[in-house]
């Protein structure tokens, strides 16, 4: 065969659309032509499909899959699923979310289209696929731009293809560059730090080994989650609690003292309770608290006091 009429490669069509402008990443639907019907097109056992293990999507929306599900059970399924053959099984390469409807509805069998391609082609097609068609958290991004990195030539590649800045680009390869036990609580909770988090992070733990900030990280994760602390703070509230929360520190080799930091709901320190072994001392800002609380707090310390006083020997 001629080498010019050769049919291009799924690989070859991705490059060359990374190296035009990649508008049409937002705008087309299907996104690439090679997401078209060409292929095998036969019916597969549901039970012979197995995950994209490149899959950048960590969480799938059941209520949106429900709807998928309705919609598929009244309309029936529009467009076919894509897989490969890998050893005796299949992997499915686009369509992940047709495939959970189609467990939804208990079906046995989904139309699919088979294609020929290695694994290098499976990554790139799932961060194709997947990448700006629905919200993905930022970490879920990075996992999938860390798959593909390889397969590029320049980080300005991958950037022009991504359609992204290269600062833009960096702030998500950060992720890949945390402690690998912050990457196993985001593997499970991929919400909670964003891009631009993570790229603070990654320079807080470059000045100092990150194990100084493990537990102050932990503690801003939580207030994170329980939604008392903005994400926009985070970097600040970590590097106050590793400052404050050194449990002991010496003091002319005697017992050290224990310190608390308060915050308020900003993620400011307001306040410090510090213990020396001696005296117990409790600062607060003026501006942190009213003149009733000011009231109430004198009034619980006095109760503690009393209820806790020791009789005269």
């Amino acid at each position: 065969m001629n080498e010019a009429s050769k049919k291009p490669s799924p690989k070859d069509l991705l490059k060359s659309l990374a190296a035009n402008n990649l508008d049409a990443h937002q705008s087309a639907e299907p996104r690439f032509s090679l997401f078209n019907n060409e292929g095998e097109n036969q019916q597969i056992a549901m039970d012979m499909i197995d995950p994209n293990p490149w899959q950048p999507r960590k969480d799938f929306d059941h209520e949106k899959i429900v709807k998928l599900a309705e919609s598929i059970s009244d309309n029936g399924l529009i467009e076919p699923i894509i897989v490969r053959k890998h050893e005796n099984r299949f992997q499915i390469i686009a369509g992940e979310r047709r495939l959970r409807a189609y467990q939804f509805l208990n079906k046995t069998h989904i139309n699919a289209i088979i294609k020929c391609v290695d694994n290098v082609e499976m990554a790139l097609l799932a961060v194709a696929e997947n990448l700006d068609r629905e919200d993905l958290y930022d970490y879920e991004v990075a996992i999938a731009i860390y798959n593909v990195k390889e397969s590029f030539a320049s980080k300005s590649e991958l950037a022009r293809y991504l359609n992204k800045t290269r600062a833009e680009l960096y702030r998500y390869l950060a992720f890949m560059e945390l402690p690998d036990w912050l990457q196993e609580i985001l593997n499970q909770k991929p919400w909670l730090i964003n891009r631009t988090s993570a790229e603070g992070l990654k320079k807080l733990f470059d000045k100092e080994s990150p194990k100084k900030y493990h537990q102050a990280t932990l503690s801003a994760l939580e207030r994170i989650e329980s939604g008392d602390l903005p994400q926009i703070h985070l970097i600040k509230a970590i590097e106050q609690y590793g400052v404050v929360n050194k449990s002991k520190q010496s003091i002319s080799g005697a017992e050290r003292p224990e310190s608390k930091l308060f915050h308020n709901q900003k993620g400011n320190a307001v306040g410090k309770l510090k213990n020396n072994g001696k005296n117990i001392t409790l600062t607060l800002a003026c501006s942190a608290i009213s003149d009733d609380q000011m009231k109430a707090l004198d009034e619980f310390v006095s109760k503690l006091l009393i209820t806790n006083a020791t009789p005269a020997s």
